[in-house]
């Protein structure tokens, strides 16, 4: 008598059907994800499964049926996946809706509103021209003013100086510039104004002439411990009626960013008297700031340290050096420049 073993070889294929969908359905549902999915207009839940292999996209719409979640209505923006998921957590991640895509930006010190816009340009969040545009805007510019006792009762052309040098952190989806010129002004508030409000400027001075001088400060001299003094000898100078002598200021004229600035330029430049910034031909202070300076050149400037010196330089290793007296000052160029 022949025994029939077909049926046995298929009831054993069955079973490997039966553990491989127990498999797939309940066991190692898990799986690492890292990416940042961008939704856009028109695009469908679909986008986020582009990336999975055949076994997570079953494990997940699987959930999705059974669950009965809708995705007809799917926001736009930038979904963050950075973890370990489940289909549960993951399709949880997604309805939680996009997060915000934050973009850092650092504004340097001694930086001009050319420099800050070239510096976004070259990142791609701005078309050039677009920041100097924006905190040059009188409409806008009176907006601020109502709102920054900082700025109440100044007759100026841009933000510039107001817009303090940090880091930060903006949206990418919304309008960058506003957002990085609320924080900067803001952050002056706290970190300047808090602090200057209730000093008086020095003789001569008022609020806004000391945030000129505070600017070319910022652009002379590096160190914090150096300011208070490089500020009272450029103050003795105001007092005095000469030249504040600082070749720095004059590159702003020509509004380009402070790398264009080179000892070159400066040479090319320095003798001519139309330029209002070339404090080296023009008496008193430039008619705006030339750089946003920190919160040490600002106190620096109003509280300036008063000393015998008139002069000041710089060797080739940034170490300054003081001098009474023009020949002193010419020893030190000898001494410290060749």
């Amino acid at each position: 008598m022949q025994t029939n073993k077909k049926p046995k070889i298929w009831r054993w294929i069955i079973l490997l059907i039966i553990i491989l969908l127990g498999y797939i359905f309940l066991f190692s549902n898990k799986f690492s994800y890292q990416k940042t999915i961008t939704i856009k207009e028109g695009d469908t839940f679909q986008t986020f499964l582009t990336d999975f292999s055949w076994k997570q996209k079953m494990q997940i719409k699987r959930y999705v049926r059974n669950n009965d979640v809708d995705f007809s209505k799917l926001p736009m923006g930038s979904y963050i996946f950075s973890w370990s998921y489940s289909p549960k957590t993951f399709i949880t991640t997604i309805l939680e809706g996009p997060r915000v895509a934050y973009h850092t930006i650092k504004v340097l010190e001694w930086w001009s509103i050319y420099d800050i816009d070239n510096s976004l340009m070259s990142k791609g969040l701005i078309t050039s021209g677009a920041y100097v545009a924006f905190v040059s805007d009188i409409a806008l510019i009176s907006k601020y003013q109502t709102r920054y006792a900082f700025l109440q009762n100044l007759k100026i052309k841009s933000l510039e100086g107001f817009l303090y040098p940090d880091t930060y952190k903006v949206d990418t989806e919304k309008d960058v510039i506003d957002q990085l010129v609320y924080l900067q002004l803001e952050t002056f508030k706290k970190r300047v104004w808090e602090k200057a409000s209730t000093i008086t400027p020095p003789q001569g001075m008022d609020w806004y002439s000391s945030i000129i001088l505070a600017s070319i400060v910022e652009k002379e001299e590096r160190s914090n411990k150096n300011r208070p003094t490089v500020a009272g000898i450029l103050m003795k100078r105001l007092q005095l009626g000469t030249l504040v002598g600082a070749d720095i200021s004059l590159c702003y004229f020509f509004e380009v960013p402070y790398s264009d600035c080179t000892p070159n330029f400066i040479a090319r430049n320095v003798a001519d008297k139309t330029n209002p910034y070339n404090t080296r031909a023009v008496r008193w202070l430039p008619p705006t700031p030339v750089s946003n300076p920190t919160v040490e050149s600002i106190m620096a400037t109003l509280q300036p340290t008063q000393t015998e010196y008139f002069f000041y330089l710089h060797d080739n290793q940034w170490i300054i050096h003081y001098a009474t007296s023009l020949e002193e000052h010419n020893q030190n160029k000898r001494t410290y420049l060749q």
